[in-house]
Parts: structure tokens; C-alpha cells; sequence
């Protein structure tokens, strides 16, 4: 797993498995904050459903795909503006990097 990575007034800091927006914690599932590393790792890269399946739930896991889309809505009522995760239709999501 990655270390400490910053992008904005967002920390994820998979060691203390914490997540601060502005030097204040946020609250995430597990999932939800495996899900936002992944992205966090792959700034700017569209990535399917299917990659982030494999990527954070595993290769062995089954369901319906569009279980990524809940995680997805969380995070962004969660973080708010501190990021921005963009719908690539037809694809999937993609972490915008900072400007």
C-alpha cells in the first residue's frame, strides 16, 4: 500500500487509516477508503468499473458492478469539494488531479 498522499486540503494516510480535509478527520467505510486510494494512486486515469473492482474489492469478488457507483456518491458527500471525481461516461471515474 502507497504511503501518506496529498492532493489539496486532502490527506489519506493509509497507515493511521485516516482521511483529513482540511486537518479534519472524515469518516469512511473501509471500502470507501480503499476506494479513494486507488483513485488517489491513479490520478487522472479513467478507470472502469471492472479495474476498480479488481482493484479494491478483488478479482475473486462477485456482484453487480454498479455497487462502485454507491461507493463513488459517498465519497463525494463525504469530501465534498476537497476533490473532484469525474464520471467518464461509457468508462467509469477518474480522480482529477490537482491543477
Amino acid at each position: 500500500m502507497a504511503s501518506e498522499i496529498r492532493q489539496g486540503s486532502l490527506c489519506w494516510d493509509p497507515t493511521a487509516h485516516v482521511v483529513t480535509v482540511a486537518g479534519e478527520a472524515v469518516t469512511l467505510t473501509n471500502r470507501e477508503f480503499d476506494l479513494l486510494g486507488y483513485l488517489l494512486e491513479h490520478p487522472g486515469v479513467a478507470l472502469s468499473r471492472r479495474e476498480l473492482l479488481d482493484g479494491v474489492w478483488g478479482p475473486e469478488w462477485y456482484g453487480d458492478d454498479r455497487t462502485v457507483d454507491v461507493h463513488i456518491v459517498q465519497l463525494r458527500k463525504k469530501l465534498g469539494p476537497a476533490i473532484t471525481i469525474a464520471t467518464v461516461w461509457g468508462v467509469g471515474y477518474r480522480l482529477e488531479p490537482e491543477p
